[in-house]
This record gives structure tokens, sequence and C-alpha cells, in this order.
């Protein structure tokens, strides 16, 4: 019996979700069995016109917005997503702090979570897309290590930002954010605002990043930062662990 086109068509989307920088026409063909041009060009097209895919400027395929929804919604009844949740509400009611959930798709942050504190306004509303660059809190953890070593990419990063910052900061922050796997940015991308962020690992690779934001003003009392450090890092390894025990179930 032959395939039919929605089951090739479920195949090309599953088999895309598996690979971050997506996937050219060629590769497509030969993993549906190199059916005719015509035919793949097809079930390209059509999920291309329904936002399930994206194509590229390098002329790949990508899981395009569709797909982002339909996963808000999966993760509704999802056993990780309410753990996530409910680690959010414990860090926003213990530190009156912004807390915000992103997770990266064709090249731009998704604020998939907020919890809002009139103290330490959100920077981005659930729902928000962000183009990906180094200011944005919690995205070093996005990038190759080896991207954050490079000086001419961090100072083109620099230049594009409102504010003059030191790259020596920017550095020894990066640095200390790779050795401890959390980020705190100390003010220096928006004046007032700390900011700090954890990665969320599923089998090694940076699936989530959790965001929390203070006012600094806020940071000498009670040694809030050591508190809040303290916090975050128990929530990072509480985290991983329900991801990566959940994905070895499936």
């Amino acid at each position: 019996m032959s395939e039919t086109t929605l089951a090739r068509a479920l195949r090309v989307i599953d088999e895309i979700s598996k690979h971050q920088n997506g996937l050219g026409f060629s590769a497509i063909r030969i993993f549906l069995g190199n059916p005719s041009p015509t035919t793949v060009n097809k079930i390209l097209k059509e999920l291309v016109a329904v936002d399930v895919l994206h194509k590229t400027s390098r002329r790949t395929y990508v899981l395009g917005t569709k797909t982002y929804f339909w996963g808000k919604a999966a993760a509704k009844r999802n056993q990780p997503m309410q753990v996530v949740r409910a680690h959010m509400r414990w860090l926003h009611d213990e530190f009156q702090a912004s807390v915000n959930l992103f997770t990266l798709s064709q090249g731009r942050l998704f604020c998939l979570e907020s919890f809002v504190a009139p103290e330490s306004p959100a920077m981005w509303p659930a729902g928000q897309s962000l183009a990906l660059s180094l200011p944005v809190v919690g995205s070093i953890f996005f990038y190759d290590p080896a991207t954050l070593t490079d000086e001419t990419f961090l100072k083109q990063e620099l230049a594009a930002h409102h504010e003059p910052i030191s790259l020596d900061d920017v550095q020894v922050m990066i640095r200390k954010a790779g050795n401890t796997q959390m980020q705190d940015d100390r003010a220096l991308f928006y004046p007032g605002m700390r900011r700090f962020a954890i990665p969320i690992r599923e089998q090694d690779q940076t699936v989530m990043v959790l965001g929390l934001g203070v006012l600094e003003a806020r940071m000498l009392k009670n040694d809030l930062c050591g508190k809040i450090a303290s916090r975050l890092e128990q929530t990072r390894s509480s985290l991983e662990e329900v991801f990566n025990d959940y994905s070895n179930k499936d």
C-alpha cells in the first residue's frame, strides 16, 4: 500500500523538528524515499502556506509559527511544563520578581510564559517574538560557546545596543555564566534592571531559558543576590531532572 500525501507530510514535519537548522529540498526528498520532485514540492508548498513550515533565506525548511501555538496548547497538558510554571510562580512570589520563560525558534526568541511583578517590570510579554541577540536575557545559552569567544561578533552585537557597554564586562559575564550555568547581567544592558537567567537542558541541549528580573536597588537588601542565585541553581537542577526523566520515558 502506497504512502498517502498526509502521511508523508506528517513524517516531513516530524523529521524537520529534529534538525535545528532545518532541511533542504534534496534532503527531504531523500528522506521520503525519492518521490518525484513535483510531489515533494507540493507537500512543502502546502505546509509553508499554512505556516506549519517556514522556508529560510538559506533555502532550508524549518518549523513554522503554527507549530509554536500547537506546542503551547499541548504544554497546558504536559507534566514538565506544569512543573516549570510552578517553579516560576514560586520564584515570582518569593522574590517579587518578574519571571519569563523563553524558547528558540527560527533564530528568534519566544516568550512562552510571563509572571509580572509591578516592582520589577517584565521586559517581554508572553507570546512576543524577539530577534535573537546578545542583550536579550538568557540568549547566550542558545549560542554555541565558541561564538561567544569571537570578539568581532561581540563588538557587532554591542554596537547595535542603544547604550555603550564595555566589552570586557560582557566577556566577564559570559565566562561566569559558562562556569556557573547562570547568567547575571549585573544591569549591564538595562540600567536599573538586574537580570538573571538559567538554561533548561534536555539531553545536553538547551531547550528553554528561564529569566528573572529585579530592580537593582533591591539587590542591596538582605543578600538578595545570593538568595536568588541559590534558588535559581536549585530550580535549574530540579527542572533538568524532570525534563530528562520525562524524555527517557518516551
